[in-house]
């Protein structure tokens, strides 16, 4: 999963996959399309324009049942413009670090994008605790995320998510409200790119 490119999906027809996040699998030159994998499994193909390549640091994007876990860290240009020891160490740290926690983790810069991430490959329980442990490892060199969004899901989570339920969903009420004829439902606020002229 390393070397795919972190996305949020935006302005599609299909309005209930914009905010979804997933990974760039690769460049479609017949179709002029993004192969893209999302957070739940599915492939779809997306226009450039339909991608917010630029994620907040900190963003996870987890994949396969949680087994994989993309953490965006931040611009490309913070680790071009470190020194050739600092990367070293960094390095070091990461091996350090994939040692330590039992997870696979590497470095993900792909090619032309503006941003770089951590992979952690590994069993669900030992990348949510190896996710735990990142920032304070990071932040040794300068590269600050906040915690976890994401935390490991357990048989019953693992269950429901294969067949399209979250658990939060029976929790979740929907609020409807009325105003001069006009039945509107309480959502939750979604994330608009601001315009900037």
């Amino acid at each position: 999963m390393a070397g795919m490119a972190g996305v949020r999906l935006r302005g599609l027809q299909a309005t209930h996959l914009n905010g979804m996040h997933g990974v760039c699998k690769g460049y479609d030159e017949d179709k002029g399309r993004w192969e893209v994998i999302l957070e739940n499994g599915e492939s779809k193909a997306i226009k450039n324009d339909n991608l917010l390549q630029v994620l907040e640091p900190g963003t996870d994007i987890q994949l396969q049942g949680g087994q994989v876990l993309h953490v965006t860290i931040g611009r490309v240009s913070v680790l071009n413009s470190m020194e050739q020891e600092d990367k070293d160490a960094l390095f070091q740290d990461i091996d350090q670090f994939c040692m330590t926690h039992e997870v696979r983790t590497e470095l993900n810069c792909p090619d032309g994008w503006p941003q770089f991430s951590v992979v952690l490959t590994g069993d669900p329980a030992g990348v949510a605790a190896a996710r735990q442990a990142l920032p304070a490892m990071l932040k040794a060199h300068s590269l600050d995320i906040p915690g976890p969004k994401v935390k490991a899901p357990d048989k019953k989570e693992a269950k429901e998510a294969s067949e399209g339920q979250s658990p939060e969903a029976e929790d979740e009420k929907v609020e409807t409200v009325e105003v001069e004829g006009l039945v509107m439902k309480s959502m939750e606020r979604r994330e608009r790119p601001s315009r900037k002229r």
